[in-house]
């Protein structure tokens, strides 16, 4: 810091030349390599704030998952700051601005840091400016604020809900006008308008941090777990067009049977949760929720796998396969024997053929002949456990051309739904390995674990034209399946755990569901194609 600091004074009144030069060197000096800000962007659960500060732009809150931002200006929440951008660690102890060097301050279990505005970066540093901070709350006296249904303002500085929980207020800052910024320890930041004497919490990030399940329906992204050290606490649904988040919680919602999420799927009209207490749907229009067990149709009321198809939605359990049909709203079970009380892992339908992914390989459906059979290859990789089953669809936005161009892929143009074909090549995920197959050329492509495949146990395929992405243990690994390379992502990348549960592609970008939160991660930036 001391060599910046002397960088800096050299070029002081140089002029906007010296400035760039400066931005030049600062950043071959103290970058994060390859990566930029916003190329691993990660959620978590932010309800937990232990301080906050503001400069002029934005207000900061130091959080349990790392540092999360509001724009005063434009009225709504910017990407969080976590160990995906250079944090040292996420468990925020306290935030300060100094307003001389224009510099935001984070004291962490795991070191200090600082982030420069005009760099963008986070730099590691050794002494945090404790005189700059403040998370005392012995002085704060608050007005009786009108608050939203449900909540209440007591007079010991916290807030109780309808359920009785009680929040504690963890620090305050008065801001620009009339409004107070509110930290407090599980209901997340608020703002306050002293002259109205309104108080409005926010909702941002997820609200269990465990995610093992997500899913693209248009504008609305669904994060669901089953808990990694502990049970799950609920479902999140955010919507990338809005910026809202909403949470729905198995004690609180109605006929939400269960927070322990296994799988999500979604169709038409509904949204489908494959949960441990049995199939749970939300309805798009009504925004209710109803549960299916085993007393109407399912097998078991573990749900491991689920998979639309049209008017029929699979779903995979504990003790079989069973699928639902929409015209008749009924559920009946798979009754060959070759599925009956095996554990089902994945499930993908295509055009031709449903494909099943047990805990005894691989069993398909052919719809012309509408008949099971086993499937399998003579290298005897998929006789054991196959844990997932992917294919690149006939159309996928987020596939380049040869002139490596990609076409408009963001959040709001990209479509998740695509259409399988039974000529498209299959790619299957076992604990011996990956198997990808072509069924127009018979060919085989075998990657054995430890040998061709550099981990040991696969927990999610996903694919397109180019690539395969494969979530493992121990991180992600990329095929480029033209060059036959493996490229593999950890968290020293960006990713907030090294387990990875869930992948899904979404265009030029593509999540990554952790026991910590989920990352999304710009895959397919220009830039990142140098190197």
């Amino acid at each position: 810091m001391k060599r910046i600091k002397r960088i800096l004074s050299f070029f002081a009144g140089r002029g906007l030349v010296s400035f760039f030069c400066i931005l030049i060197l600062f950043s071959s000096i103290y970058g994060r390599g390859r990566y930029r800000e916003g190329d691993w962007i990660s959620y978590s659960v932010f309800r937990y704030v232990t301080s906050l500060a503001m400069d002029f732009d934005y207000v900061y809150f130091g959080t349990t998952a790392g540092v999360i931002r509001y724009d005063k200006y434009e009225n709504k929440w910017k990407p969080p700051f976590t160990t995906s951008d250079g944090l040292p660690d996420n468990w925020i102890r306290n935030i300060a601005y100094d307003p001389d060097r224009n510099e935001i301050w984070v004291d962490t279990y795991a070191g200090s840091a600082m982030y420069q505005p005009a760099f963008r970066e986070w730099y590691s540093e050794f002494d945090f400016p404790r005189h700059l901070a403040r998370s005392d709350t012995s002085h704060l006296n608050l007005p009786n604020f009108f608050m939203e249904f449900g909540l209440t303002l007591l007079p010991d500085r916290s807030i109780m809900d309808s359920y009785f929980n009680q929040y504690r207020i963890t620090d305050y800052l008065k801001g620009d006008f009339d409004d107070l910024w509110i930290a407090t320890w599980g209901l997340g930041a608020g703002v306050a308008d002293l002259r109205h004497l309104q108080l409005k919490m926010f909702k941002f990030g997820l609200y269990d941090k465990d995610v093992k399940a997500i899913l693209i329906d248009g504008d609305d992204m669904w994060f669901g777990g089953s808990g990694f050290f502990y049970r799950s606490q609920g479902i999140t649904r955010y919507n990338r067009k809005s910026g809202s988040w909403d949470y729905y919680s198995a004690p609180t919602t109605p006929s939400l049977v269960s927070n322990q999420v296994n799988a999500i799927e979604a169709g038409e009209k509904f949204v489908w949760f494959g949960t441990e207490d049995g199939l749970v749907r939300f309805d798009k229009k009504r925004s209710d929720w109803e549960s299916f067990n085993t007393f109407k149709g399912l097998p078991d009321n573990e749900v491991s796998a689920l998979d639309a198809d049209g008017d029929i939605l699979w779903i995979g359990t504990r003790l079989g396969l069973a699928f639902y049909v929409a015209k008749k709203d009924s559920i009946r079970k798979v009754s060959d024997p070759l599925l009956e009380g095996i554990y089902i892992y994945s499930i993908l339908a295509d055009s031709d053929f449903v494909w099943v992914g047990t805990e005894r390989g691989v069993y398909t459906l052919d719809k012309s002949e509408k008949t099971w059979y086993r499937f399998s290859t003579p290298d005897n990789l998929l006789f054991g456990h196959v844990r997932s089953i992917a294919k690149s669809s006939v159309y996928d936005q987020s596939i380049q051309d040869e002139s490596g161009d990609s076409p408009d892929s963001s959040p709001q143009s990209f479509t998740t739904r695509k259409t399988h074909s039974g000529r498209d090549e299959i790619w299957f995920g076992t604990d011996m390995g990956i198997l990808g197959y072509n069924p127009v050329t018979d060919e085989r492509m075998v990657y054995q674990s430890k040998i061709d495949f550099p981990e040991l146990h696969v927990i999610k395929l996903v694919c397109d034209k180019r690539y395969l992405w494969v979530a493992t243990e121990n991180g992600v690994l990329r095929l480029d399946k033209r060059r036959q390379l493996w490229e593999k992502y950890t968290t020293e990348d960006g990713l907030l755990d090294n387990f990875v549960q869930d992948v899904v592609l979404d265009g030029d970008y593509i999540w990554f569901g952790t026991p910590q939160g989920v990352t999304r991660f710009f895959w397919n930036n220009p830039r990142l194609r140098d190197y």
